[in-house]
């Protein structure tokens, strides 16, 4: 590939401008009376890293949608290789050369790395000539060798870490001669080594020709691997294809919500009573014992990378795992270990880390989502009082900014961020909240809906509740908590308070990792 991407470099070099593979003009798409996308333009071209940002809720979904054939515009028209087409579905986009690699991986999880690779085959194969559909194990050995990933062919896929899952998905993509690759957050769910490896590797593809469309919410890893940028705002183009070189995170960020978001400062001083002890708590018989105390009004930050464990303490402080011993009390009252219905009874509110498959009812509308945890409160006579109901919906999620604000909107029609913000806006509105505890809360979420759930746990801590964030994400914690404690292992090895410099806590994460 080494010689591949210099002789692509050197083409660059003499022809600067190449077409692009993948273009779409003045695209649009309306849902009724709501648009979508407004006149937006976007163009991919081959040996380059097209990033594409907005806001949850802003058409970045719908206009991937539609170039993969998943959807259809209501206006507008598809270019590839500069002719005029049709995607009736994304198999046809697939067949053309465009592949999406997605968060949620497409793969099988119960088959082998080599059998995943005929899976493309295999469904369209009959058994009679199902071996020979198989592609030859030296071929296999060299898609995974593009990508970086060395592993056992007969490896059951579901043994794979993420990042060598995203690897493997990459190397089918290009098993298929794929043209365009389009990463959607492709780094959300990955240890820092593993986004390392995965955007080396996305640079290297990038060199040998393929055309990247690059979706993140991280500013940081579009700014340092991006060629180019569109940002989209309320369906339409708020910036068209700019060099990324001549742009910089403050002008992203204008782009992406109309205005400038400016860094937490100052925050409310937590009270002197304490709201939540942990005393002796064991995730797991061998682990160390964890104690810690928060205030009310207090904001204490978990901080770790992935697989540490803070997700883990903190389901155990709600209810939602069993630990292996260990107590907690909430004004100085137990809880039962391992029941959460008994936690949220004593007011104790919890976000978890994936809010689709533990957190969210999608078929069910955003005021019946806000309003789950609070029935008994808003119920007379086996009714439910809708008035009483709706008001307090209304407040909270005005609260968290949920956008568009429609109590009778399902879940499953809003944006990824404006979904968390109905999961943090049920626990905002649980009686006489003591507690919050949120894991990886603005986790996938853009800039506009990081700051209003931030606000919205900033808030709750001013009127008393006590808060508990554990979050891979040290930036959000130096924003938003008194004390930061370092978390490896299943146990706490270190902490910070407030003001503590960034460094300090980066290389206090790294010694408890080493």
């Amino acid at each position: 590939m080494e010689l591949a991407a210099q002789l692509w470099s050197n083409a660059l070099a003499l022809e600067p401008a190449l077409p692009p593979i993948v273009e779409a003009r003045s695209i649009a798409k309306s849902y009724g009376a709501t648009e979508a996308l407004k006149q937006v333009d976007l163009s991919i071209l081959p040996g380059e890293i097209h990033a594409l940002l907005g806001g949850n809720g802003a058409g970045k979904s719908t206009l991937v949608k539609i170039l993969l054939g998943a959807i259809q515009p209501s206006s507008g028209q598809l270019f590839f290789r500069q002719r005029p087409v049709v995607m009736r579905s994304v198999r046809e986009a697939m067949a053309a050369g465009i592949y999406p690699i997605y968060q949620d991986l497409s793969q099988f999880p119960h088959l082998t790395v080599r059998e995943n690779f005929g899976a493309f085959s295999l469904g369209t194969t009959s058994a009679f000539l199902a071996r020979s559909a198989m592609p030859a194990d030296a071929s296999i050995r060299q898609w995974l060798g593009s990508v970086g990933l060395d592993c056992d062919l007969d490896t059951p896929v579901s043994s794979l870490s993420i990042g060598q899952k995203q690897l493997l998905e990459v190397a089918r993509a290009i098993a298929q001669n794929a043209a365009v690759l389009i990463f959607d957050e492709p780094t959300a769910a990955l240890t820092q080594a593993e986004s390392d490896s995965l955007l080396a590797m996305i640079r290297t593809l990038r060199d040998s020709g393929v055309g990247i469309l690059f979706i993140s919410h991280k500013l940081d890893e579009v700014v340092e691997i991006s060629d180019r940028v569109s940002v989209i705002r309320d369906g339409q183009c708020a910036i068209a294809g700019a060099a990324m070189a001549e742009l910089t995170t403050k002008d992203l960020i204008r782009a992406m919500v109309g205005l400038d978001v400016a860094p937490i400062g100052e925050i409310a001083r937590p009270g002197a009573e304490t709201v939540l002890d942990v005393a002796g708590l064991r995730i797991e018989p061998g682990s160390a014992p964890i104690d810690f105390s928060v205030k009310a009004g207090e904001v204490v930050g978990l901080a770790g990378i992935v697989g540490c464990g803070s997700d883990r303490i903190a389901a155990a402080i709600v209810g939602a795992e069993m630990p292996a011993s260990g107590r907690v009390t909430i004004d100085g009252q137990p809880l039962v270990r391992g029941d959460r219905a008994f936690a949220v009874g004593a007011g104790v509110g919890y976000v978890p880390p994936d809010r689709h498959s533990e957190g969210l009812f999608n078929v069910l509308t955003a005021v019946t989502n806000t309003s789950a945890s609070l029935l008994r409160f808003v119920t007379k006579g086996g009714a439910i009082h809708r008035r009483k109901e709706r008001a307090n919906a209304l407040e909270v999620l005005s609260r968290v900014a949920l956008h568009p604000l429609e109590l009778d909107r399902e879940a499953s029609q809003f944006s990824g961020g404006n979904q968390q913000k109905l999961v943090v806006a049920r626990n905002l509105s649980i009686p006489q909240l003591k507690l919050l505890v949120m894991s990886e809360p603005t986790r996938g979420v853009d800039v506009s809906a990081r700051r209003a759930i931030h606000k919205g746990i900033l808030d709750a801590a001013a009127m008393g509740v006590a808060v508990v964030v554990a979050s891979s994400d040290i930036e959000e914690l130096i924003d938003i908590s008194h004390r930061i404690l370092i978390v490896q292992r299943q146990a706490i090895t270190g902490g910070f308070e407030r003001g503590a410099a960034r460094p300090a806590i980066v290389d206090a994460l790294a010694e408890a990792t080493g």
